[in-house]
């Protein structure tokens, strides 16, 4: 009582948290939710992005906010039985049909039936998102923004590139408003503008191409780096 008198005289944030359990054949994904009072939005898919985590948490444990994270049985990747039958797939390839096929079939077995259970958790995280900008938070290894340099895998989903210091490639925005692109530029900031029509690989950036979206990546040793980048989003 004394704490919660302390909250409303002083105005330190409040904190809601909600679970939605979402059923994958014997297999529950909690979508978990944490609230701040007002503040920037976040959401973290990867289980085994732990600094990614983290980062956000202090944010909006600060400045107020929402983060959405994902908890499960594995790590990175999902994997469920349905019908005595395995199926893995990323947590951030399933926002498009093309993107459920292709990560499904990239793990091992797919089907219509293991299809449609993945989208419900789709459909779901997609339906508790808050309005507004969505700041995605991962961490990295393989994944940086040379990626998108000229020549490279991802240069063709790229329409603008910032690589100032020539340095820190794992930490960089990839954003889809301009705006932000030049808010960052500005700021000296490893960035990355997307296209508007990007390769579609089921991911949150691509479902929220012409929507305000955020990704914040950032090496997984990297946690004053990521806080820092988040707060700037």
């Amino acid at each position: 009582m004394i704490r919660c008198l302390l909250i409303i005289l002083l105005g330190l944030p409040t904190l809601y948290a909600n679970n939605y359990p979402v059923k994958l054949g014997d297999q529950t994904v909690i979508i978990h939710q944490e609230h701040h009072n007002k503040g920037k939005n976040f959401i973290h898919v990867h289980q085994n992005e732990k600094t990614a985590l983290k980062a956000a948490r202090k944010v909006i444990e600060s400045q107020g906010g929402s983060l959405m994270t994902l908890i499960h049985s594995g790590g990175r990747n999902i994997v469920f039985y349905l019908h005595h039958k395995r199926y893995e797939f990323d947590p951030n390839r399933i926002f498009t049909d093309r993107g459920i096929k292709k990560t499904l079939m990239k793990y091992g077995n797919y089907s219509s039936e293991a299809h449609r259970a993945v989208k419900k958790l789709a459909t779901k995280i997609i339906a508790l998102l808050p309005q507004g900008k969505l700041i995605a938070v991962h961490n990295n290894r393989s994944y940086s923004l040379k990626n998108y340099l000229p020549g490279k895998q991802l240069a063709r989903d790229a329409h603008a590139l910032n690589y100032p210091a020539k340095r820190h490639h794992r930490n960089f925005f990839l954003v889809t408003k301009k705006k932000d692109y030049m808010r960052l530029k500005h700021l000296r900031l490893n960035s990355v503008l997307q296209r508007r029509h990007p390769t579609d690989d089921g991911s949150l950036s691509v479902y929220f191409s012409q929507k305000n979206y955020i990704n914040v990546e950032a090496g997984y040793d990297q946690l004053p780096q990521q806080i820092k980048m988040l707060k700037k989003a």
